[in-house]
């Protein structure tokens, strides 16, 4: 037993130097991207209870977790991701947020993060990492000043968190040139990835196979930890699954390989030598097999061929395969219908799609703004830094234009939208003059501090009509002293004493919105509704009697109700024109 440990112990080490220290990335009798079995065991890719061997590299060889991975991270790839700046508005003290494009990281962020790769393909290889491993690792190269001079993924399999037990200072390196020292307890970590240019000896010697990077200096987003640390390698949590997975598609791969031509058993009448029936095998697949398939099969006299069953829809193994695949869908948290499945129909696609931003998407989203925040811009001495990261979630939310139309129509009727702001979520340049940052609201709303007819009241806000209003208020006044001495005070009653007042009232009103907003005549339907059920009203409140003291307000309560009435009609009636073309 010793014999053999020490035996695998040099074929491992072997090994290892061959991959650390060759000049080329692949080899091809071993390449990293599918290595050796043996190797795989030593990596940690055991067999599993169906018998096939689990990696986190051969889990990629299952379709539904390929698809799933690369759908959660290439849309965060995709995703544009910006540096912000907070600040506070002056004019109204709310908190206020704008790209800030000429931050020093800005691009670094954005565009390139390091020479040898975009944001997205940075973004994308450390999610994999993630999903898979685990766990996702980016280091941030800094320059002579203590600033971020590129940011490079790790390798999860060959990065772990490491916590010192002693003081330790970090000599300067190329990629940090400056001293670090870790305090007692501090964490760290200890990678031995791209290491390919130095001298590993040296750094086996120093650092126990490989080297330190302080905590500052990484930026670490755990899958699901137990610890807030280390996270769990989602493959080896779901190797069962994985592996019933890879047995699946590997029953399915050997049955197709003879045409779904079932096993049998070829019996000979008589004894045959071994090479007779070597030979007598290696004729009838030559018949019978590969492109020969489902042809006529002469047998010479005596011989025999028992087909032996062996059907996939008995095994069931059709089905399992859909379990299996929604299953893995469950894990990675995305809709079955985004990697192929549409047995449960798409009527709620749209749902589902939402569904799959929050619950798939949004959890690596917050997790990765909020470690670039700690480590891209952290608190100073001065307080908190006003600067962090967010992804523009614009695009993949877009609705269609049917929807887009109705919200830009309700957004600038109702203010909250100018033209501009409409055409930069169109992505089109902006209007070059101020009619394109005003703002709309209709006529006929106001704040609720301020009233609807600001003549009517004083300079103080008191409520005391103004000389235009007065002779009306006076009439009025004199309605409600008719009738508080009539005895009978029904609607008849009401109409005949109020009537003409607020038909007076409901004239002046159409003539200074005609003046106002250059128009002719218009309809009056909704006018002179409200005329109707106002005198309803106020037959109902003053039934038993008119109080004094609720004149004033009755007469602001009419004009009010009319004038609204009477805008809102002149409004539709301006929307309607034709528009004039310059």
């Amino acid at each position: 037993m010793a014999l053999l440990t020490g035996v695998f112990s040099e074929l491992l080490a072997e090994q290892r130097s061959l991959i650390e220290r060759r000049s080329s990335l692949e080899n091809p009798q071993t390449p990293l991207s599918y290595p050796a079995e043996w190797l795989l065991d030593a990596w940690g890719g055991g067999r599993t209870d169906s018998g096939i061997r689990v990696s986190e590299l051969t889990a990629f060889q299952v379709s539904t977790f390929l698809s799933c991975c690369d759908l959660i991270a290439g849309a965060i790839a995709s995703l544009p991701f910006h540096v912000y700046e907070r600040k506070i508005s002056k004019v109204t003290g709310r908190s206020i947020h704008a790209a800030a494009y000429d931050h020093e990281l800005y691009d670094l962020v954005h565009v390139e993060p390091n020479d040898e790769m975009s944001r997205s393909v940075m973004i994308k290889a450390s999610l994999l990492h993630g999903l898979a491993w685990g766990n996702s690792y980016i280091e941030l190269q800094r320059d002579a000043g203590n600033g971020v001079s590129a940011m490079w993924p790790r390798n999860p399999y060959k990065t772990k968190p490491y916590r010192v037990f002693q003081k330790m200072v970090l000599e300067p390196v190329a990629w940090r040139p400056y001293p670090v020292t870790l305090q007692p307890g501090q964490l760290c970590y200890q990678t031995t990835d791209g290491l390919d240019q130095y001298d590993e000896s040296e750094i086996d010697q120093k650092l126990g196979g490989g080297r330190l990077i302080a905590a500052e200096d990484m930026l670490a987003v755990p899958g699901l930890s137990f610890d807030g640390r280390i996270g769990q390698s989602t493959v080896w949590l779901a190797r069962q699954t994985l592996g019933l997975a890879l047995a699946t598609e590997k029953f399915g791969a050997k049955y197709f390989s003879n045409y779904a031509r079932p096993g049998g058993i070829l019996t000979a009448p008589a004894q045959m030598t071994e090479p007779q029936r070597e030979q007598a095998k290696r004729s009838w697949q030559e018949a019978q097999g590969g492109e020969n398939s489902h042809r006529t099969a002469m047998l010479p006299s005596g011989w025999e061929w028992k087909p032996m069953s062996n059907n996939p829809e008995e095994a069931q193994s059709v089905e399992t395969q859909k379990q299996i695949d929604r299953r893995i869908c469950a894990i990675l948290h995305v809709p079955p219908h985004m990697v192929g499945d549409v047995d449960k129909g798409r009527s709620n696609t749209e749902q589902l799609a939402q569904e799959f931003i929050q619950y798939a998407l949004q959890p690596w989203l917050t997790a990765i703004k909020l470690e670039w925040k700690r480590k891209l811009f952290p608190r100073t001495s001065r307080g908190k830094n006003p600067y962090f990261v967010d992804f523009d979630l614009s695009d993949m939310l877009r609705p269609d234009a049917a929807s887009r139309e109705k919200y830009f129509a309700t957004g600038r009727q109702w203010g909250f939208l100018n033209a501009n702001d409409c055409r930069a979520v169109e992505k089109l340049n902006p209007i070059e003059d101020k009619s394109g940052e005003e703002f709309w609201m209709p006529i006929n709303m106001t704040l609720a501090t301020t009233p609807l007819d600001p003549s009517s009241q004083d300079g103080a806000g008191n409520g005391k009509p103004d000389a235009k209003r007065g002779l009306m208020f006076r009439m009025f006044e004199d309605c409600a002293g008719r009738l508080a001495a009539r005895d009978k005070r029904d609607l008849k009653a009401v109409e005949g004493i109020f009537g003409s007042l607020l038909d007076a009232m409901h004239v002046d009103c159409r003539y200074d919105a005609r003046r106002e907003m250059s128009l002719g005549e218009f309809p009056s339907k909704e006018s002179d509704r409200a005329i109707a059920d106002y005198l309803g009203g106020l037959r109902d409140r003053w039934a038993a009697g008119v109080p004094a003291e609720q004149v004033e307000p009755e007469f602001r309560r009419a004009w009010n109700t009319i004038r609204i009435a009477v805008y809102r009609e002149a409004g539709a009636a301006k929307a309607k024109e034709p528009s004039v073309v310059h």
